[in-house]
């Protein structure tokens, strides 16, 4: 606790008013334990069920340049939101955190608690893991399994990954910054507009377990660390939910937890700083405190509302910080109130202590603390509009690329549309082929039996240059050849000869040679003719094109339409039945069977006849030898001549075949089959399945985004209230063909399918396809008519008293959610609230309903209706209504009674704390004034006894008390500031030190108590100076200040009555003497809370040994003249008389020395010792009516009913009383006279 003396001077910190920001701030979330998971997550999904900029949708939370998120656990097991599914969810997988958000990783434990000398090999773990080996061993930790409600477990898995953390948090930071710089054109898209000088980091989790409530302070003194390494001005901020709605986890346990945590939270944001470092070689500064707001969350409100499910705890909380990421004015106006807010924050709740230690001694505790809630009243119009808007972009898509429904199927080509298109594109164009030779010889034919079907796209490879062909060439060359040998004048001996080379010349020409395989003969060029005509079909101007205009085409068209067409062709050359490519690969090989059978078998039978009819044989006398060599020659000619055509005929089937063939694999083959069972295709058909994938994909994209939708409209939480939407009944239902047509209108600037296709592989092009349909479907919407909020319709739907329900039910849900003592001085007045009603057409809605909704207040808040403020929201059918309570202090929370009492139960078996030394951690709590009393005065028995040489402070920063040869720990200052001292160990230190106290007789002693006591006060309690907010300067006198002031003034008085001429001089002697009689009390700077004194505050100084030996002191002072002792009078009273006096009774020698406190017209003075109560009564300033108490006593009595003083009322001479009777140590206050 922290004891103050004024509120003139308040504390620097946080609190500097900002200029306003009325830009989004780009935010790091940071989702710490299981509580930090479930709000993010719900973050998350509303980002992405959000319409931004209008007509925009985020597909996936990296497409939000806003935001950055790290998901802090030791528990890898949850990973979505409570009460979904992950198969029925359709966002589960897009709002869990990715691998790349998420610090989740095994804790070894034995690398630091395998013993205690593994433990102290971590220096900078050992120095506050509480955690003993034996004490991890006896709980039986399993950290795979979370922290375990451990807090301490979650600080070291902090440590243990600090060098992951710390470069995540750098990275996110960065991201943000690069973000910021690179996504001007997306977050235009979206409707945003940000401050680029902030970063806030937004952290939230629970007090409750043990992840987020033993990490939550690192966390936040790393991040403000990061942003002041980056020089950002940026913020840090904690959403911190309280124990109330974990009761099913251990109840006592997690009370325990949240205890402990505020304690914590308490002592950093007073501006100690609980971290020195997370490794030593880091360079980072880290700040005293380590939040800028901390917002404390509960499940239930200062309305006296309450939820029995967490769950709406995290819906609300999510919403909240939802809200901030828009640009309307509502979210404006939040931001901008919120930082006037500020100036609630930097006070602080004062508590005046017992006016025994001053009439402005106070105890302190910081107003840093905020609280929210939020409730919406929703016709959920929006989203219902999106649906409709989502649907018609569905139809759009399917309309435009043609694609049919399951139930409509009608447009499919039919097989003579397949017949017309292999004619028209490919020159597939069936004959009958009867050019059969007639054989002279005797020949067995196989295949060329008959008449046959063949194709003109054979015929066009015999085609070269002009209208000429290889056939042509053919039959041009045997004439010529057969004509300069039947004119050339060759003997005809020799025509056999000479036609056998003509023969080897036709086939050369023909068929090329073995001598020259590179030889342009017809087979060559045949093979030519086909690469060169695949080319040309399959150019993108030729074959794609035309398939292209199929897809595209209004009447009989479109992607399934294509994709059939395709499939058919395929089937109809490649079909083994009725193929096309079966077929001429048969032509084919009649072809050859005919050439081969002319070669061997009839041109063989007429090579014969030709050597008869020339040579000298019989028939050559017999017969007209001319005639017959000539007939015979020409019939050598045509044999030779069909045999050769026959062979090209075959070769250009073959090649026909083959580019069919290579067309088929071009246009693509089956390669597998995908998840759904449909063919996955290569080739021109990949091409367009891509396309129809992407289209698919796209229509899949649409769906999951009306799930999305549908799933919203149909979430329910407490801080949800929907009204019932006014149904338009002119919506009507659009036909096809219009719905054709938007979709052609938004595309008409693109060109068609094929350039579509290529948009739709990348992210880019599906985004501006989709916003060119959006934007058409839009404009397309109904429009509402001038004035009519949806949200006024379904208001004016309702009864007046159906009107106040809504209302009350809003605002009762939307006050602040934390448990707060309202009416117990706590300062917590309307000011400190902050109400917002975003709605659109806010002027209106005030006028309409102002009045109502501020009757509907709920009681006993402290909020007036003149908190109301209405602002405008931009969206129609929703109202918003947020609550902000500013500044409120810890001991207003109404649970910390019970939280203590499971503190105290729960510290016994386990500890709590986050760091071993607990007692520097104040406590969150306002005790009671006799509390306060025990308090105080225990910490000045223990000023007392440290500057007495009674404690001593050892190596550990613990102070000892010596009984009998043995030293006893007592505790550190913190420790004794906060529970106080044991009550055996403070019968200890008063028997001690009123041993020592005794030995003090001489004023220069008293003086040097006076000197030594003011060193205390201005040196190591030195005050800090302050200024208010108007400039003026003031010491920030804190507790340990004043105990020690009145520690000195005790001395002071006593030392002026024993030395009134001297005391002054004897007092500035003693200072100038200060550092030869006492000595510094090595460490104890660090027993001070940082923000309660001055940086340059010196240490503690104690007594030597030898200041209590007889004339050592006095040899330190310079020889002096001695005084007269004199008791200090009551205002109004003349001093006493001096020793010696006539009249004056003496005690009794044996009678106990008790200490007295007087009651005069309510006032009270002393304590008196009985020998200046002699005196008094001497003079007649005390009587036998006077009122006195000292410890003991029930109740004040008069002087004479008090036994032990009866002697001082009788007769009798009186003696002097004994000089220099010392004053009680820790004095008990007396009773209030009745």
């Amino acid at each position: 606790m922290e004891f103050q003396m004024n509120e003139n001077a308040q504390p620097s910190g946080p609190a500097a008013l900002n200029m306003v920001s009325e830009k989004i701030h780009p935010t790091l979330f940071i989702a710490l334990g299981g509580t930090g998971m479930k709000v993010n997550i719900r973050l998350r999904r509303r980002i992405l069920n959000a319409i931004w900029g209008g007509n925009n949708q985020v597909q996936q939370i990296a497409d939000f340049p806003l935001v950055q998120f790290i998901n802090f656990d030791l528990d890898a097991g949850e990973v979505t939101q409570d009460g979904k599914s992950i198969k029925t969810d359709v966002l589960a997988e897009q709002v869990a955190f990715t691998s790349e958000e998420k610090i989740i990783e095994p804790l070894n434990l034995s690398k630091y608690t395998h013993s205690m000398d593994e433990l102290n090999r971590h220096r900078e773990v050992a120095e506050w893991f509480p955690l003993t080996p034996d004490k991890i061993r006896a709980l039986g930790i399993d950290p795979s399994k979370g922290a375990g409600q451990i807090r301490a477990l979650s600080r070291l898995y902090f440590y243990d990954k600090y060098p992951v953390i710390r470069d995540k948090l750098r990275d996110k930071v960065g991201r943000l910054l690069a973000n910021i710089g690179g996504n001007a054109d997306k977050l235009k898209k979206l409707g945003l507009e940000i401050d680029p000088g902030k970063i806030r980091i937004v952290i939230s989790g629970s007090a409750a377990g043990g992840t987020g409530s033993g990490s939550f302070l690192d966390m936040g003194y790393l991040a403000k660390a990061i942003l002041k390494e980056h020089n950002i001005a940026g913020k840090v901020d904690l959403f911190f939910v309280l124990p109330g709605g974990f009761h099913a986890y251990n109840t006592e346990r997690v009370q325990a937890n949240g205890y402990a945590a505020l304690m914590e939270l308490e002592t950093s944001m007073r501006g100690n700083r609980l971290v020195k470092h997370w490794d030593a070689t880091d360079n980072l500064f880290i700040d005293n405190r380590p939040y800028d707001d901390v917002y404390i969350i509960d499940n239930s409100n200062v309305a006296q509302a309450k939820t029995s499910d967490q769950e709406d705890v995290y819906e609300m909380l999510s919403d909240v910080l939802f809200t901030d990421f828009t640009s309307q004015d509502f979210a404006n106006k939040k931001r901008s109130i919120a930082v006037n807010q500020n100036q609630h924050k930097i006070r602080s709740y004062t508590v005046r202590l017992p006016q025994d230690y001053g009439d402005d001694t106070e105890l302190r505790f910081p107003c840093s603390y905020s609280s929210l809630g939020q409730a919406v009243l929703d016709t959920q119009i929006d989203a219902r509009q999106n649906v409709r808007l989502s649907r018609q972009v569905q139809q759009m898509l399917k309309a435009f690329f043609g694609i049919a429904n399951a139930s409509a199927n009608d447009n499919r080509p039919t097989d003579r549309e397949r017949d017309d298109f292999l004619r028209e594109q490919l020159n597939v164009t069936p004959r009958t082929f009867t050019e059969l030779p007639d054989f002279l010889s005797k020949v067995e034919l196989t295949l060329a039996t008959g008449e046959f079907t063949h194709y003109q796209i054979a015929d066009d490879l015999l085609l070269v240059e002009g209208d000429n062909s290889i056939t042509a060439q053919i039959e041009q060359k045997v004439e010529a050849l057969f004509e300069r040998l039947h004119s050339g004048g060759a003997d005809k001996d020799q025509w056999l000869t000479h036609v056998r080379e003509i023969q080897q010349q036709l086939e050369r020409d023909t068929k090329g040679s073995n001598i020259d395989s590179a030889e342009r003969n017809h087979e060559v060029r045949i093979k030519e003719n086909r690469q060169r005509r695949l080319a040309e079909l399959v150019r993108e101007d030729a074959l794609p094109e035309k398939l292209f205009r199929r897809l595209d085409d209004d009447e009989r068209g479109g992607l399934d339409y294509t994709l059939a067409l395709v499939e058919m062709l395929k089937d109809r050359l490649e079909n083994e039945g009725s193929g096309i490519i079966p077929a001429l690969e048969k032509n084919a090989a009649r072809f050859k069977e005919l050439a081969e059978k002319l070669e061997s078998s009839e041109l063989a039978r007429e090579f014969e006849r030709l050597k008869e009819t020339t040579g000298g044989g019989l028939m050559a006398r017999l017969s007209g030898k001319d005639k017959q060599a000539e007939t015979v020659l020409t019939q050598v000619k045509d044999t030779l001549r069909d045999s050769l055509l026959f062979y090209v005929r075959h070769v250009a089937a073959r090649e026909a075949a083959q580019l069919l063939r290579e067309l088929s694999d071009w246009l693509g083959r089956k390669e597998s089959v995908d998840q759904s069972g449909r063919a996955v295709w290569n080739g021109f058909v990949g091409r367009l399945q891509d396309g129809r994938n992407a289209v698919d994909q796209l229509l899949r994209r649409i769906e999951t985004d009306i799930s999305k939708i549908d799933a919203s409209i149909k979430e329910k939480h407490a801080t949800l209230i929907p009204l019932a939407l006014v149904q338009n009944s002119e919506e009507q239902p659009v036909d096809g063909a219009q719905v054709r047509e938007w979709a052609k209108d938004a595309f008409k600037d693109f060109g068609g399918s094929k350039t579509l296709f290529g948009k739709l592989q990348d992210e880019e092009g599906q985004e501006e396809l989709l916003s060119k349909l959006r934007a058409k479907a839009v404009q397309q919407l109904p429009r509402q008519t001038q004035g009519t909020d949806p949200l006024l319709s379904a208001l004016a739907a309702l009864t007046p008293d159906e009107q106040r329900e809504k209302f009350r039910q809003l605002l009762q849900r939307a006050m602040p959610w934390t448990p707060l003592n309202l009416t117990g001085g706590f300062g917590i007045g309307k000011d400190r609230y902050t109400c917002l009603v975003g709605v659109q057409d806010a002027n209106e809605f005030k006028r309409a309903y102002g009045a109502m909704l501020g009757q509907c207040l709920p009681q006993g808040t402290g909020m007036t209706a003149g908190q109301i403020q209405f602002v405008e929201s931009g969206t129609p059918g929703k109202l918003i209504c947020f609550t902000e309570l500013s500044g409120f202090p810890l001991p207003a929370l109404t649970p910390l009674p019970t939280y203590l009492a499971s503190y105290r139960k729960e510290s016994t078996t386990i500890p709590l704390h986050s760091h071993k030394r607990i007692s520097q951690f104040v406590q969150p709590i306002q005790f009671t004034q006799e509390q306060y009393r025990q308090f105080a005065e225990d910490f000045k028995l223990y000023l007392h006894a440290v500057v007495m040489g009674v404690l001593r402070r050892n190596p550990s920063e613990r102070y000892e008390l010596m009984i009998d040869q043995d030293y006893f720990s007592v505790g550190d200052e913190f420790a004794i500031r906060q529970n106080g001292l044991n009550q055996l160990q403070r019968k200890d230190i008063e028997d001690q030190l009123r041993q020592r106290y005794e030995q003090l007789r001489s004023p220069q002693q008293l003086a040097a108590m006076v000197a030594l006591l003011e060193d205390l006060r201005r040196g190591a309690y030195k005050p800090q100076m302050r200024q208010d907010e108007i400039g003026v300067s003031s010491l920030y006198q804190t507790f340990p200040y004043k105990i020690a002031e009145l520690l000195k003034n005790e001395y002071d008085n006593r030392l002026k009555r024993q030395a009134p001429d001297n005391a002054e001089r004897l007092v500035e002697q003693a200072r100038a003497l200060l550092q030869q009689f006492t000595e510094p009390v090595s460490g104890s700077r660090a027993d001070v809370y940082r923000d309660e004194v001055h940086d340059e505050h010196s240490e503690k100084r104690t007594l030597l040994k030898d200041f209590f030996t007889s004339g050592w002191l006095d040899s330190l002072f310079q020889p002096a003249a001695s005084t007269t002792p004199a008791t200090a009078p009551m205002p109004g009273m003349a001093p006493p008389p001096p020793p010696g006096a006539a009249g004056m009774v003496p005690p009794p020698v044996a009678a106990p020395q008790y200490s007295y406190h007087l009651s005069v017209a309510g006032t009270n003075y002393g304590p008196y010792t009985t020998s200046q109560l002699q005196q008094y009564v001497q003079t007649g300033q005390v009587t036998r009516d006077s009122l006195l108490w000292r410890e003991g006593m029930a109740a004040w009595l008069g002087a004479g009913q008090i036994a032990e003083l009866a002697h001082l009322f009788a007769p009798t001479p009186a003696a002097a009383p004994p000089v220099g009777t010392p004053p009680p140590v820790a004095p008990m206050a007396p009773p209030p006279v009745n």
